[in-house]
């Protein structure tokens, strides 16, 4: 009977799968950080108007042919 790959991964307990796996967390940890320390939280809308005011674009009527 073989075992697949996934089944010997999930059984084994080897300690440099558990350090690769600690490296991602702590990398996605760091990112995550990051990014959210270099936010910025002025509560500005930067692709939206301003509330309570809309721009409207010019539209080109179509060329008559």
């Amino acid at each position: 009977m073989t075992v697949s790959p996934f089944a010997r991964i999930n059984s084994s307990r080897s300690p440099l799968l558990y350090a690769a796996i600690a490296a991602v967390l702590l990398a996605l940890i760091v990112v995550a950080g990051a990014a959210i320390a270099t936010h910025n939280s002025t509560g500005d809308r930067a692709h939206s108007a301003p509330a309570g005011q809309s721009y409207q674009l010019p539209v080109q009527p179509p060329a008559l042919v």
